[in-house]
């Protein structure tokens, strides 16, 4: 695969995630829900716009650079702070209805991640420059989309720990 046909590919990638998250945004019943779901939409949004530029870049003189590619994931002492805060609003949240758009995202974001790890293992050091950085933050967002899993469907996992066992 070209370089070319990787940042076209990763376009699709995007712009198939940007949609769900905007649909999610547009048709949930939870404001914090919409709210999660517009600012994911929001964030992919970015990821296209920059892959269009590095596109654009690449087509005029053979070569990507650009600004390193920002994000809304936080640094990483982000998740205790993070999970208090949406286990506080756990209670009086409704999921209903966007527990399956939450899946759909899941899905999506670990559909995106493989791509990337695909793409960052297979190209040169110009693609894998480029590729790395989307694969840390998709890496992020599937972390932040199983949280919300985690939380509306009550698993007994959070952030991938487990809260409790039955068995003690």
């Amino acid at each position: 695969m070209t370089l070319e046909e990787a940042i076209v590919s990763a376009l699709d990638f995007e712009k198939k995630v940007r949609d769900h998250y905007s649909f999610a945004a547009q048709n949930g019943k939870d404001p914090a829900g919409k709210k999660f779901f517009a600012l994911l939409a929001r964030e992919e949004q970015g990821h296209v716009d920059y892959l269009e530029e590095r596109l654009r870049e690449f087509r005029s003189s053979g070569k990507v650079g650009g600004s390193e590619l920002p994000t809304v994931i936080p640094k990483s002492d982000w998740t205790i702070e993070g999970s208090e805060k949406l286990e506080a609003s756990a209670a009086k949240r409704d999921y209903s209805g966007d527990v399956e758009r939450l899946f759909t995202a899941l899905k999506l974001e670990d559909e995106a991640t493989e791509h990337y790890k695909k793409l960052v293992a297979a190209l040169g050091p110009e693609g894998k420059a480029l590729f790395q950085r989307f694969l840390d933050i998709e890496e992020g967002h599937t972390a932040l989309v199983q949280a919300e899993v985690d939380v509306a469907t009550r698993t007994g996992f959070f952030y991938d720990f487990q809260e409790f066992n039955q068995e003690d």
